[in-house]
């Protein structure tokens, strides 16, 4: 058995144990913020019956009227990434056939678009030309619009990732994140969180190293269902990052969205350079994981088992292992 399926399955063995009684997965208090991955790394272990009857918890408890995903903690209900929480359920019920909460919540969605930009706003209500639209927050949502065959949706996310390319002063040795329409690319840390602004070469901090993956990770999925080439070019470029950093991003629990980036390059490509990057993710992950099958989560002084970052490693194993194998 590959050594990264074997930690994958591991790790849906240990969520597995967290299911309730009722049904749904976890801290109940913790609400959306709890279950969102769970369905994806149930269904990527092949155990269906258990994301099925999750899935159907949230419809009944945790699936709002207006397409919506909850319950949702205080602390969260006005964060940027409101609507990331949902990108991950919508993209399970679509591939476990429950199109109910996947084209509902994929309208839910969809009423956070600018029309101007292609972009998604990053705030639950604010929709003027300040509001700020994030990288990584706008990539999950273009997972969905794949997802759900919202390819116009799709391609103009594709096109506003392209001006923030385009747009960046210092690339690749930075890659600035956040767009509104009023500024275009912010390239200025604003409020001191340069963990949310930009993404640098530094080893010093901990960072969002994510945004490159989730990035690529998106616009290979968009080529492979459109077939045109630009959205494929524009997924190498944003990758292209990844190729300038050192061991201390990769080792990052953050690196595995760009594992899953790599796992697609390779898969697309053939290119050995991507296959090397998705296996040396999955290598760090398999080192990271727990006796117990999940994840710890250092980068945020977390150093026991937590149920989020352990249904995601999961989740990007699972492509690493699809596209390498036992690499």
């Amino acid at each position: 058995m590959s050594r990264f399926s074997d930690a994958r399955d591991r790790g849906g063995r240990y969520l597995l144990g967290r299911v309730r009684e009722d049904g749904g997965f976890g801290n109940l208090i913790l609400g959306v913020t709890e279950y969102y991955k769970v369905p994806a790394a149930f269904m990527v272990c092949g155990m269906t019956g258990a994301a099925s009857r999750l899935l159907n918890w949230i419809r009944q408890h945790g699936f709002l009227p207006d397409g919506d995903f909850g319950p949702r903690p205080a602390a969260e209900r006005n964060s940027y990434y409101y609507t990331y929480h949902n990108a991950w359920v919508i993209k399970a019920a679509h591939r476990l056939g429950a199109f109910d909460l996947a084209h509902r919540g994929m309208d839910f969605l969809l009423g956070f678009r600018d029309p101007a930009s292609g972009g998604f706003y990053s705030h639950p209500t604010a929709r003027d030309d300040t509001t700020e639209q994030d990288l990584w927050v706008v990539s999950g949502i273009g997972w969905c619009a794949v997802y759900t065959g919202k390819l116009d949706v799709a391609r103009g996310i594709g096109r506003w990732m392209r001006r923030l390319m385009e747009d960046q002063p210092d690339y690749p040795r930075e890659l600035w994140t956040v767009y509104s329409r009023e500024r275009g690319l912010i390239t200025e840390v604003l409020d001191g969180d340069d963990f949310r602004y930009v993404l640098t070469r530094d080893e010093s901090r901990d960072q969002s190293f994510y945004h490159p993956g989730i990035a690529a990770g998106f616009l290979c999925r968009l080529y492979m269902a459109t077939g045109e080439e630009e959205w494929l070019d524009l997924a190498r470029e944003y990758i292209r990052f990844c190729e300038y950093v050192g061991d201390y991003h990769f080792k990052l629990l953050r690196a595995g969205k760009v594992g899953w980036a790599g796992a697609m390059l390779y898969t697309l490509t053939g290119e050995a350079k991507y296959r090397d990057m998705a296996v040396r993710v999955g290598d760090n992950l398999v080192r990271a994981q727990l006796a117990d099958g999940a994840w710890a989560w250092p980068e945020m002084g977390l150093t026991g088992p937590h149920n989020d970052i352990t249904a995601e490693m999961v989740v990007w194993l699972d492509e690493i292992h699809q596209a390498v194998g036992d690499g």
